[in-house]
C-alpha cells in the first residue's frame, strides 16, 4: 500500500462523498466536457495497471473514478512498518474503504510502538470493518487471537504467528472457508482442535505439534514442515511427524521440509523415514536454511528415492553457496542416476539448476527444453508433408509441454529456484 491510506484520506478530506460510497454514481457524462461514459468494469481493469500515486490522482477526476480507484488501491494492502497504525486508523474510521480489502498483510507493530490496550482495540475495529478479506497475514506474536473474534470476513488464506491457544482455536472455528494456512505461533499444551473445523483446508505450514492437531482425518494435500532447529531433523522425529501426516485423507501428495542440517548420517536416516511413511508422494522439496548438503549425502540419495512409488517432482535447495548442491559439475550427472532409483521422476530442481526428463532426449535442462520446443516448431514446417513424422514430433512436443506444466506446478507449490 505504501502510505496510501493517509494520502487518499487527506486528498478526499472535505469531499461530500468520502463516507458515502453509494453516492458515487457516474454523473460525469451529464457535465459539459466531462468524461464519456465507460463501463466501470473496464475502468477497474485499466486502473489495476497504475501505481498508487497515479491512482490517488485518478481519484480526483470524478466521483465514479474515485470510487473505482479506492477499490483498486485498497484491494491488496501491505503497509510499511511506520504506516501500520495510520492504516488501521483509516480502516477503523472508513468502513467502505476497509470493505474493499481482499488481501491484508500486517507486521508486528508492537515491535516498534509501545504496547497499549488501545492498539489492540484499534486492530479489532479495523478488522471488523474489513468484511471482504480473503487473505490475511498477521505477524503478531502472542495470545491476541481474541481481538479477531466475531469478524465477518471468511478467509481462504491465513498466515499468522498468534499463539495456538483456546482463543485461537475459537478463531479457527469461525473461519469455515480456510483453504491455505501457515501457523507459526507457539503451541499451547493440550490444545485440541474440534473435528468439524477446517473442513476445507488443503495446504498447511506448521511445526510438528500443530500439524499433529490439524492434519489427521482432514483432506490435507500439501504440507510444509518447519523444523528450524537442527536437533529436530532426526530419524525418530521425522518418523513420528511423517507418520502423523500419513493420516491425512487428502491424500497427501506434496511435502516440503524446511530445516537446518547437522551431520550426513542423521540427515539420510531422516530422509528414509519420510519415504517409509509417505511412499505415495508426488512432490518432495527440501530447504536447508543452515548446514552443509554434502556430496556424500547426494551420492546416497538413490537409497532414499527408491522408497517412493510415484514421485514426480524433487526440489533440493540450500542457503550455503559453498556446499555440494551448488557444484554444477557434480549435480549435472545426478538426475540420470537418481532416475534409475525412482523411474517416476519427471523434474528435479537443484539450487538453480532445473532438469526435466524427456523420453527421446533423456534429462535436459529447462533451457534445453525451450530450445527443443523451438526446433520442433521449425521441424514441423520442414516435414509437414510426412504425416508419420508430424505425428511423432507432435507427441514429443505434447510431452514437453506436459513436463513444463509439471514444473510450473512444482514451482507454484514450493517457490522453485
Amino acid at each position: 500500500m505504501q502510505s496510501t491510506p493517509e494520502i487518499l484520506s487527506s486528498t478526499m478530506k472535505g469531499k461530500s462523498c468520502v463516507d458515502r460510497p453509494e453516492a458515487y454514481a457516474d454523473r460525469s457524462q451529464d457535465k459539459p466536457g466531462g468524461v464519456p461514459p465507460i463501463p466501470s468494469e473496464l475502468i477497474h481493469h485499466i486502473l489495476k495497471y497504475l501505481g498508487n500515486k497515479d491512482l490517488v490522482n485518478t481519484a480526483i477526476v470524478s466521483q465514479s473514478f474515485r470510487f473505482i480507484s479506492q477499490r483498486v488501491i485498497y484491494r491488496n494492502v501491505e503497509p510499511a512498518e511506520d504506516m501500520i497504525i495510520p492504516c488501521l486508523r483509516c480502516f477503523a474510521s472508513y468502513p467502505h474503504l476497509a470493505s474493499c480489502a481482499r488481501t491484508l498483510i500486517l507486521a508486528d507493530a508492537t515491535r516498534h510502538y509501545d504496547v497499549f490496550f488501545n492498539y489492540f482495540n484499534l486492530l479489532r475495529r479495523a478488522l471488523l470493518n474489513a468484511s471482504s478479506l480473503t487473505d490475511l497475514t498477521i505477524l503478531l506474536d502472542g495470545p491476541y487471537a481474541k481481538y479477531l473474534h466475531g469478524c465477518s470476513f471468511r478467509l481462504r488464506s491465513l498466515t499468522t504467528t498468534l499463539d495456538w491457544d483456546k482463543d485461537f482455536i475459537k478463531l479457527i472455528t469461525e473461519q469455515t472457508e480456510l483453504r491455505n494456512a501457515m501457523f507459526g505461533g507457539k503451541f499451547v499444551k493440550d490444545m485440541v482442535l474440534p473435528s468439524d473445523t477446517l473442513t476445507k483446508l488443503t495446504r498447511v505450514s506448521a511445526s510438528p505439534l500443530v500439524l499433529a492437531a490439524v492434519v489427521p482425518n482432514r483432506k490435507i494435500k500439501e504440507v510444509e514442515l518447519c523444523l528450524l532447529h537442527q536437533a529436530l531433523f532426526k530419524d525418530d522425529i521425522l518418523n513420528t511427524a511423517s507418520n502423523i501426516l500419513s493420516y491425512s485423507t487428502g491424500p497427501l501428495t506434496a511435502l516440503q521440509v524446511i530445516t537446518r542440517l547437522s551431520d550426513t548420517t542423521s540427515a539420510l536416516a531422516a530422509f528414509k523415514a519420510i519415504a517409509k511413511n509417505l511412499p505415495k508422494l508426488n512432490s518432495f522439496a527440501f530447504y536447508s536454511s543452515d548446514g552443509v548438503v554434502s556430496q556424500e549425502l547426494l551420492e546416497a540419495f538413490p537409497e532414499f528415492l527408491s522408497g517412493f512409488e510415484c514421485l514426480r517432482s524433487l526440489t533440493l535447495m540450500s542457503r550455503n553457496k559453498a556446499d555440494a548442491l551448488h557444484d554444477k559439475t557434480l549435480t549435472a550427472t545426478l538426475a540420470s542416476r537418481w532416475h534409475a532409483s525412482c523411474p517416476s521422476l519427471q523434474s528435479i530442481s537443484l539450487a538453480g539448476s532445473i532438469w526435466l526428463h524427456n523420453t527421446r532426449h533423456g534429462w535436459v535442462t529447462l533451457a534445453d527444453l525451450e530450445r527443443l520446443l523451438r526446433e520442433r516448431t521449425i521441424s514441423l514446417e520442414e516435414v509437414k508433408n510426412n504425416i508419420d513424422e508430424v505425428d511423432e514430433d507432435t507427441e514429443q512436443g505434447n510431452q514437453m509441454e506436459r513436463q513444463m506444466i509439471v514444473l510450473r506446478d512444482s514451482i507454484l507449490q514450493f517457490g522453485g529456484p
